[in-house]
């Protein structure tokens, strides 16, 4: 029997977190925020003493709000803890800048990860009647599908999945037993993704012409996955222009580098490094921007970090060019630019005239790769949460002879078995 209290994602994206009784053990998966809200939000509190917590992946969405969360041991692979310490003490920082106080201190994320636990892919962990297995979810380094068993029924939670290769990791383990009950993501419920090779391509394409132009090209990602991607991508490709990297995801990439065997071609990230020098400081910053070059920083939605500097130094340059490598949720500095031509924050309001274009370098599932795994799964009875268009998807899967259902906030607890 598996008792389900779904605490968050609840028909959209953000908040992750589910509350799972196995009738002897009490366990949550995931315990996220929604970052890009101020100030930011959490799921719903937990008032169970808990006997374990299963974290898919170190995105803040899911990891967010983990400190909250007290003396109960954390689950992950090896690589998701120095991870989620990056990015939880960076959360602290980016909301003192926007004068929010989170719930939690400097001290509780300290005291969450001394309860940190490393598993291994494909690794059995007993928990009184449950059997817990952390399997591949392609999504980030160290993200995971987690399947829990229980007196014969198995539940799957997807986390965040990628059901295909990307430069940086091997696609998700789909290699899996008979799942009964699934919690599935479905962030692009509604959509498809572009053809990675051709966005790879209109990526080079843009940076030539630019460098062409003796302009220089910012590239805007995520600090974890993101950057170390296009790295590997300008790697592949032939770099023979100077490359910087900047802001958070050179922490991430020097903590990522350091678990190699979580990377497609674990020797890759170290190769591509030895063409790209780190920014130090805003006298480097000043400096890089006097000469063609490409430059790759945070943050991922234009919503703070180096990139904000890049941009005041060079958004009325027609010479230069920014490419956007990810989703611009509704509401970031990234999608209004997209949408009115000014990069707009609470400081500042600038008519942007270098060239502007975002790509599609997405680690999850687009529409039709979400019904191809669903299928392949056959489960019993579906959970789609994690996506602003769930009821919708669980009504085209039922269509098609799915048990499928949209937990939402009055109708978010489920018995099972």
């Amino acid at each position: 029997m598996f008792k389900l209290s779904f605490l968050g994602a609840l028909a959209c994206v953000g908040c992750s977190g589910i509350f799972v009784d196995t009738g002897s053990k009490k366990f949550v998966l995931d315990y996220g925020t929604k970052p890009r809200e101020i100030p930011p939000k959490f799921p719903i509190p937990v008032q169970e003493k808990l006997d374990a917590i299963f974290l898919s992946h170190c995105h803040l969405d899911h990891c967010g709000g983990l400190p909250l969360l007290k003396n109960s041991p954390i689950f992950s692979l090896p690589v998701t803890k120095p991870l989620t310490e990056l990015l939880l003490l960076d959360s602290i920082k980016v909301n003192r800048e926007e004068g929010v106080e989170l719930p939690f201190t400097r001290d509780d994320i300290k005291k969450t990860m001394n309860s940190f636990v490393d598993v291994k892919y494909r690794e059995k962990i007993r928990i009184g009647n449950s059997e817990i297995i952390y399997f591949d979810a392609g999504h980030i380094p160290g993200s995971a599908e987690i399947l829990i068993s229980s007196e014969g029924k198995n539940l799957l939670y997807t986390g965040d999945l990628k059901t295909t290769d990307t430069r940086l990791l091997k696609k998700a383990d789909l290699d899996l037993p008979k799942i009964d009950y699934l919690i599935i993501e479905s962030t692009y419920a509604d959509r498809e993704h572009s053809d990675r090779k051709s966005q790879e391509e209109e990526m080079i394409r843009i940076i030539e012409d630019t460098l062409a132009q003796d302009g220089i090209c910012l590239i805007s990602a995520f600090a974890v996955g993101r950057s170390q991607e296009v790295l590997l991508i300008l790697d592949k490709y032939g770099i023979d222009y100077p490359l910087y990297l900047d802001g958070m995801a050179k922490k991430a990439t020097t903590i990522i580098n350091q678990y190699q065997n979580f990377i497609k071609e674990p020797k890759s990230l170290d190769e591509a490094l030895k063409k790209v020098q780190y920014v130090s400081s805003e006298k480097f910053r000043k400096k890089i921007v006097k000469q063609p070059c490409v430059i790759v920083t945070t943050s991922g939605m234009l919503n703070g970090g180096p990139i904000v500097s890049y941009l005041k130094k060079l958004y009325n340059k027609r010479n230069c060019s920014l490419i956007l490598t990810g989703w611009q949720l509704e509401g970031t500095p990234g999608r209004i630019l997209l949408e009115t031509g000014h990069y707009i924050t609470p400081e500042l309001n600038l008519e942007v005239k270098m060239f502007v274009k975002r790509l599609d370098f997405s680690a999850h599932l687009g529409r039709s790769e979400l019904f191809d795994f669903i299928e392949k799964i056959n489960p019993e009875k579906i959970f789609c949460v994690h996506g602003d268009h769930t009821e919708e998807f669980a009504s085209e899967l039922r269509e098609k002879g799915f048990d499928a259902i949209a937990p939402l906030a009055n109708n978010r607890n489920f018995v099972l078995g």
